[in-house]
């Protein structure tokens, strides 16, 4: 099979958009909620959604990782059968009882998180939510693992928008508030279920291997520390302003997060698509794949710097359309954070090594320590300092993962990095990112022209650097071409001058 880059990023963008629709629920209903419900009442939603992150982080076990990473060494159906079927059947007994365990201490979780055991019930919705949630996952990365993308896409939409639709009806129709947007999210989730299950159905069977399940716990088990690092480093900035600040400044900081989400969403959707594909390509093509995933670095670094410039940017205005005044002084939090998700972003291909190898214990070390770093940080600087604290912890907490995942995924496994693009463009999007608050104030009009006259000056740098030159043009008229034969020739000659030129731009 040759190497096709118009392929690898067309399956980026079908299993990307299709992550999105699901991930982006946040994004989707904060118009709504910010105009129903107070600051506080955000902080409270998005502490239980918080603490219930790190449950599901833990119940999955790294299964979602290790059967992606398994499914392609299986060579035959029955091979794969019986490792989805395993895996889902020890994941459904070992998520329902986990929970069946944690239900009694509901009131418990409440009372530690806000000092009073009346939302108790919020974390019940929530807690029976999670193994219907985990199920539903699973079902999704069969679709992507198969790479039926028309079948996954409808089915993230359709969920999104059931669960969705339930959740506002719950909330603003009957007015059950808080309350009504967790149990409308459950019954979606449960709505959708067997509609998954059916169309995961020809990779399952009654079959159970302790042999295959060893195997995938022996590789997805060291994955649970990095996953409570990562929560830890992720989330944990929410819980530390909620107990050493406000609920209101909480609340901010959620809506910061939320409006600047799209880069987390855009991460995740990369992330699912692009796992599968790129374990694929080490399999069949382990001499060119370091080339590909440190080409595919460098178009990763340009296309979050343009969203970090462009949503930093836009702040203001951003939450000026998905929020109402009280929520407006979150927009000084955005630019920090959304460096912080281009650091994590690097790290799909930062840490391939690690995966490839199937090294996770690296994952354990190197997130647990910049966890512990960003813990220290958040609690010596966020009672001084409130968000803006979090927001830069956060930023320097990814980009010491990604270094440290660089560092041992080269002895690993060696990539072919474009340094100079890469380092350009980091170097270029902190430095536009850095300027947005010095920009003058003016009319709303006068406003926006200059914003956008700022964002095409950051453009026009990529060029003028020499980030992007005519290969991307040559690709990017591949991509958008719908003549066959255009196509393939396009992209045979932009994958042969792009592997060429690897020799010359590497110091």
């Amino acid at each position: 099979m040759k190497l096709r880059i118009r392929d690898l990023f067309k399956d980026i963008v079908v299993y990307g958009t299709g992550d999105i629709l699901l991930r982006s629920t946040a994004l989707i209903t904060m118009p709504i909620y910010t105009r129903i419900f107070t600051s506080q009442e955000y902080g409270i939603w998005s502490l239980v959604i918080t603490v219930i992150g790190l449950l599901n982080g833990i119940l999955i076990l790294g299964g979602d990782s290790a059967y992606a990473r398994f499914f392609f060494e299986a060579k035959s159906l029955r091979e794969k059968q019986l490792l989805t079927t395993t895996w889902f059947g020890f994941l459904t007994l070992w998520s329902g009882g986990m929970i069946l365990l944690c239900l009694p201490f509901s009131m418990f979780f409440s009372q530690w998180s806000f000092g009073t055991n009346k939302y108790g019930q919020l974390f019940i919705l929530a807690l029976v939510t999670a193994p219907v949630s985990l199920i539903n996952t699973m079902c999704g990365q069969v679709l992507r693992n198969q790479f039926r993308s028309k079948l996954f896409i409808t089915l993230n939409f359709f969920s999104t928008l059931l669960s969705v639709g339930l959740s506002l009806f719950a909330a603003v129709i009957l007015d059950l508030g808080l309350v009504g947007v967790l149990g409308g999210t459950l019954i979606g989730t449960v709505i959708i279920l067997p509609i998954r299950i059916w169309t995961a159905r020809t990779m399952l069977n009654l079959m159970f291997s302790f042999r295959v399940l060893r195997n995938m716990l022996a590789f997805g088990v060291p994955l649970v520390p990095t996953t409570l690092a990562y929560w830890i480093f992720a989330s944990s900035d929410r819980l530390v302003i909620g107990k050493l600040s406000t609920l209101d400044e909480l609340g901010l900081y959620t809506v910061a997060i939320t409006a600047s989400s799209l880069l987390g969403l855009v991460n995740g959707a990369l992330g699912q698509a692009w796992s599968p594909y790129a374990i694929k390509i080490y399999e069949e093509q382990p001499n060119e794949s370091p080339a590909l995933f440190g080409m595919v670095l460098t178009y990763i670094m340009v296309g979050f710097g343009l969203l970090c410039v462009f949503i930093t940017t836009f702040a203001h205005e951003v939450l000026m359309v998905l929020s109402t005044p009280t929520f407006y002084p979150a927009a000084i939090a955005m630019g920090p954070l959304t460096l912080g998700f281009m650091a994590y972003a690097s790290t799909q291909v930062t840490a391939i090594g690690i995966s490839i190898t199937k090294k996770t214990n690296y994952f354990a070390s190197f997130s647990w320590m910049a966890a512990v770093m960003n813990l220290i940080l958040n609690i010596l600087l966020v009672p001084k300092w409130g968000m803006i604290a979090a927001s830069w912890t956060t930023a320097a907490s990814y980009t010491f993962l990604t270094i440290a995942y660089f560092m041992t995924s080269q002895r690993l496994f060696p990539v072919v990095y474009e340094k100079w693009r890469v380092l350009a463009v980091v170097g270029l999007t902190f430095g536009f990112v850095l300027l947005v608050p010095f920009l003058p104030e003016m009319t709303l009009i006068t406003c926006l022209v200059v914003k956008i006259m700022y964002c095409l000056i950051y453009v026009s740098f990529l060029f003028v650097l020499r980030i992007l030159d005519k290969r991307e043009w040559q690709m990017l008229t591949s991509l958008l071409s719908k003549r066959n034969a255009v196509s393939d020739e396009g992209d045979k000659q932009v994958c042969s001058e792009t592997q060429n030129s690897f020799t010359t731009r590497i110091s």
